[in-house]
């Protein structure tokens, strides 16, 4: 059964640092509900990886399908104990180019949840919630620093030791003034 919530978070960073917060795994470490990422392959544009997360008092190791659509829009597909999930975040930037630059991230949430979980999706939705406010602190204390420090450079994701994500196809996908 179809079930279906959205989210819209707002950072004081622009697009391109907030797009490149998704694409940087190698940062997933630091998050308290996430973990152990394991990168199975990767396209120009698609990865599968698995994930350990936990939602609430339990851990799960998580299958994921993520694609970067270009220049905004990430779509991360999920097998994961509640159903498939499927999480697209679309990434406005506001006040561009100006010091009150800021970024709101649209999340729209679709699962297909067993029929025996459908009637507990109110508390499945405060759980996921949670989570991701949690994560979303836990990066904006990262992405507005940085954006205070370094502007709106992205220069630092695109050195050749930095492992991002679909690499190219972030860096075709910014302005030239950004890069």
């Amino acid at each position: 059964m179809k079930f279906r919530f959205d989210i819209t978070k707002h950072v004081a960073a622009t697009r391109a640092n907030v797009i490149a917060n998704y694409l940087d795994l190698e940062h997933l470490d630091m998050h308290s509900g996430l973990g152990d990422c394991e990168v199975l392959t990767e396209t120009d544009r698609c990865a599968c990886f698995t994930l350990v997360s936990r939602i609430g008092p339990i851990r799960f190791r998580n299958l994921h399908y993520y694609e970067f659509r270009p220049p905004d829009t990430i779509v991360n597909a999920v097998r994961s104990p509640l159903g498939p999930m499927i999480v697209t975040s679309t990434v406005r930037e506001r006040d561009s180019g100006t010091p009150h630059v800021h970024s709101e991230v649209d999340v729209h949430t679709e699962i297909d949840l067993p029929a025996l979980l459908y009637p507990f999706r109110s508390l499945l939705e405060r759980l996921l919630r949670r989570t991701n406010r949690t994560i979303l602190e836990e990066d904006r204390g990262i992405l507005e620093r940085r954006q205070r420090l370094l502007g709106d450079t992205v220069r630092d994701y695109l050195r050749k030791e930095q492992h991002l994500l679909f690499k190219e196809a972030f860096r075709a996908s910014l302005e030239p003034e950004r890069s």
